[in-house]
């Protein structure tokens, strides 16, 4: 095994029609690296075929071993999932099916999955269909995908399997984050197959969790400005501690998020921006400590 408790080629049959093939870029905040999905039996769906990156992309071929694709579904538009989506559909000609906002803003072509659609072709092998449910929060266009034949939940980074996942300000939003959980804890899901990390074997707890720890958050954040915190990079010490430069951008882009949801809630929040914050774009990725 390697590194991390992954054999050489990183790929894992996972039981239940689900392989999963581990990208090789693993970081702090991608953990062991971003998972692409192969879901079902004769045509299965790939599901987040991450980094373009031609040894990875190889070794989805071998997992495949010959059999057509249904089709490469997208979690969300962040690149260490959806980068390698055009090359994806090209090599396994396959229609890529996202959100209409992931499709947007990676200028691809596409069938847009709206809340609730089934994946078409998804339920052949007997599997039964994958279907797409609009969870936002870590971003406004992010999916969830659920397996409801074997109540498998396919996360992307709304949930890790490690650790907890950032609320990509402004893109991302607390409450979206909250209400997103809410509703897949409400599905009673088995088992979670995140973007990043292990499965979770006990998937409502995890969620709930989830929630619990958000809110522990905006909790800290409402504090450490009621203790007369004002400037942002005493905000991310109270809050944080230490953190390196990479995980630090991260963490504020969630801390500009909770003091939003602070502000929704009717609190009176100072204006507090991180140095830089004009320059930021839409994050990357995923993890928040």
């Amino acid at each position: 095994m390697s590194a991390g408790g992954l054999p050489p080629d990183r790929t894992l049959d996972l039981g239940g029609g689900v392989v999963v093939v581990v990208a090789g870029n693993p970081g702090p905040l991608t953990l062991d690296g971003t998972r692409t999905y192969l879901i079902g039996g004769g045509r299965p769906v790939l599901l987040d075929p991450g980094p373009l990156d031609g040894p990875h992309l190889d070794r989805v071929e071998a997992a495949l071993a010959g059999r057509p694709t249904a089709a490469v579904c997208l979690t969300h538009a962040h690149a260490d999932h959806a980068e390698a989506a055009a090359a994806a559909s090209r090599r396994w000609a396959a229609p890529i099916r996202a959100s209409a906002g992931t499709l947007e803003r990676l200028g691809l072509d596409g069938a847009p999955l709206a809340d609730g659609d089934d994946v078409p072709g998804s339920d052949d092998g007997g599997a039964g269909p994958l279907t797409a449910l609009a969870t936002p929060g870590h971003s406004g266009d992010h999916l969830c995908f659920f397996l409801e034949a074997t109540r498998d939940m396919f996360t992307g980074d709304l949930v890790l399997g490690e650790g907890s996942s950032m609320v990509a300000h402004p893109d991302g939003s607390v409450a979206a984050v909250l209400a997103s959980l809410d509703r897949l804890a409400a599905l009673e899901p088995a088992r979670l197959l995140p973007g990043h990390g292990p499965p979770v074997a006990e998937a409502v707890r995890k969620l709930e969790a989830y929630a619990e720890h958000r809110l522990d958050r905006s909790e800290q954040v409402r504090q450490a400005l009621a203790d007369g915190v004002r400037s942002f990079t005493g905000l991310r010490a109270a809050v944080y501690g230490d953190l390196p430069p990479g995980v630090a951008r991260a963490a504020d882009l969630s801390l500009l998020a909770h003091l939003e949801h602070l502000r929704e809630l009717g609190l009176a929040v100072p204006a507090l921006a991180p140095e830089g914050a004009g320059r930021a774009g839409r994050g990357r990725g995923l993890g928040e400590e």
